[in-house]
């Protein structure tokens, strides 16, 4: 049997690194007791992903955690009971859903992710942010996996929506729908330094707040969340 759940990460765990998160599910797993399902091969291992690991340091209410059992059947309520008695404070499962068999992977689904991005308050915000959106080219400096080398890119066509919400407390918020996945993906702290240096501002890192607020993928040209693209029962 395949499930999907959706959960946060808040607090202090957006220090804990994503192999720790994996880690930290894996142990709850085997407390909870669920028959997990693994892998073939010489060196199995169990059949539990994410949709697409977070930036460390980065806010999160919409991470998802794919897993597959050998039988039985577990409600969606009975996952979040099971799973949330058993995490730390700052993750908690807040949704699940039962899966078809056989269907494609949810990180395979992952197309954007939408961000909610807190900045200090500049008086030229607005100018900043319609002048920045609408460059044809934004070049930026990024890590090539495959060489190692860091290579410049225009950052421009992976960046979907880019808009400030509210000013609140000296404090501009920053919605942006941004590339996620396997094909193309871009971090938000990438396009913010590049926002900053666009509207001539230093970038300070300990005075952003980013919060990934959804994952998204493609449903009949449109993106929409992932638990509605995923083929759920």
């Amino acid at each position: 049997m395949r499930y999907l759940a959706k959960f946060e990460k808040k607090g202090m765990m957006i220090y804990v690194s994503h192999l720790d998160i994996q880690r930290l599910f894996q142990r709850a797993v085997k407390r909870a007791k669920l028959d997990l399902k693994y892998s073939g091969g010489y060196s199995p291992h169990p059949r539990l992903s994410f949709a697409q690991p977070l930036s460390l340091g980065h806010y999160s209410i919409a991470e998802y955690l794919e897993f597959e059992t050998n039988g039985g059947h577990l409600h969606p309520g009975e996952i979040e009971g099971l799973f949330n008695r058993l995490l730390p404070a700052g993750v908690r499962i807040v949704d699940a859903w039962q899966l078809q068999e056989g269907g494609k992977s949810v990180s395979s689904l992952v197309a954007a992710a939408k961000y909610r991005i807190e900045i200090p308050f500049f008086f030229s915000y607005m100018e900043a942010t319609m002048d920045f959106f609408g460059r044809e080219s934004i070049d930026c400096d990024k890590l090539n996996r495959k060489t190692g080398r860091t290579e410049s890119v225009n950052i421009r066509p992976l960046i979907l929506s880019l808009k400030p919400l509210m000013v609140n407390d000296n404090r501009i918020v920053l919605i942006s729908s941004l590339h996620c996945g396997s094909a193309s993906n871009l971090n938000p702290e990438q396009m913010l330094k590049s926002f900053y240096r666009c509207s001539g501002h230093a970038y300070d890192r300990g005075a952003v707040r980013i919060e990934r607020t959804s994952l998204l993928g493609w449903s009949d040209d449109e993106l929409v969340p992932l638990e509605h693209v995923a083929n759920r029962i």
